[in-house]
C-alpha cells in the first residue's frame, strides 16, 4: 500500500469513527402512553409539586381522538392552587440541548413541559394557557421565577403540539413546528425533562418526545 492510500484509509476510518461517535450521542426518547394500562400511573415517569403545595393526580386514561391512539396522560385533580406546578418527569435522562415536544388538549387549564431540572428549585417550564393560547417560557433560579419570553398561539384544533428547542443559552419555542418566540437561558445546566401544569384544570398530553444531542456528519 502506497502512502498516499494508506493516509486516504486512514481519513475514512476517522470520518466513519467520528459519525459513528456523533450518532451514538444522540437520543430519541419517545412516550405516546398507549402500552401503558389504563387508570394507572404511566411507567418511566416519576412525579413531583414544585413552587408552592398542592395536590396532583396523574392518571393514563383514554380519549376519543388523541394524536396517538387510544391513551393520554392527564392531570386529573381539577382544584390545584394556582401557583402550584405539578410535573410528570421522565426518567433516565438528562436534557440541556436537543428538543423536547408534546401535544396539550385544549379545554380550562394550564399544560407544558418542564426541562433543564437540576432540582426542585432549578428549572425551567414552558406553560400554555389552553383556553387561550397564551404560552410563556419562566425560569427558576434558587425558588425565584423570571419570565423568558411569550407568545400567543392560535388555538384550533382539540389537540396542539408544543416544541422547546434548546442550544446552549439559546431557546426556540415552537407551535405547530413553526417559531412562536426566541428567549435566552444564560448559564444553562443540564437536568431532567417531562410534562407540567399549574394551577386549577385537568390537563392532557400525549406524544412526549424527547431529543438530546446533535448526530453531525
Amino acid at each position: 500500500m502506497t502512502s498516499t492510500i494508506r493516509s486516504r484509509a486512514t481519513g475514512l476510518l476517522l470520518a466513519a469513527l467520528l459519525l459513528s461517535a456523533g450518532t451514538l450521542r444522540a437520543e430519541r426518547v419517545r412516550n405516546h402512553f398507549d402500552a401503558d394500562t389504563i387508570d394507572r400511573t404511566p411507567g418511566f415517569f416519576d412525579f413531583a409539586v414544585l413552587v408552592a403545595p398542592g395536590a396532583a393526580r396523574w392518571l393514563i386514561l383514554s380519549d376519543p381522538n388523541p394524536p396517538s391512539t387510544p391513551n393520554v396522560l392527564q392531570q386529573v385533580d381539577p382544584s390545584r392552587p394556582a401557583d402550584s406546578v405539578a410535573a410528570a418527569i421522565r426518567r433516565n435522562y438528562a436534557f440541556r440541548d436537543g428538543t423536547v415536544s408534546t401535544f396539550v388538549r385544549r379545554g380550562p387549564g394550564r399544560a407544558g413541559m418542564i426541562l433543564r431540572m437540576a432540582n426542585d428549585r432549578n428549572f425551567l417550564v414552558l406553560l400554555v394557557d389552553t383556553a387561550t393560547g397564551a404560552t410563556v417560557l419562566t425560569s427558576y433560579r434558587n425558588g425565584k421565577a423570571a419570565e423568558l419570553g411569550r407568545g400567543q398561539a392560535s388555538l384550533a384544533r382539540s389537540w396542539e403540539k408544543f416544541t422547546v428547542s434548546a442550544s446552549g443559552p439559546a431557546l426556540s419555542v415552537l407551535f405547530d413546528d413553526r417559531k412562536l418566540f426566541d428567549a435566552a437561558n444564560p448559564n444553562p445546566v443540564e437536568g431532567r425533562t417531562g410534562l407540567a401544569t399549574a394551577g386549577p384544570g385537568m390537563a392532557a398530553f400525549d406524544e412526549f418526545i424527547l431529543e438530546t444531542g446533535t448526530a453531525k456528519p
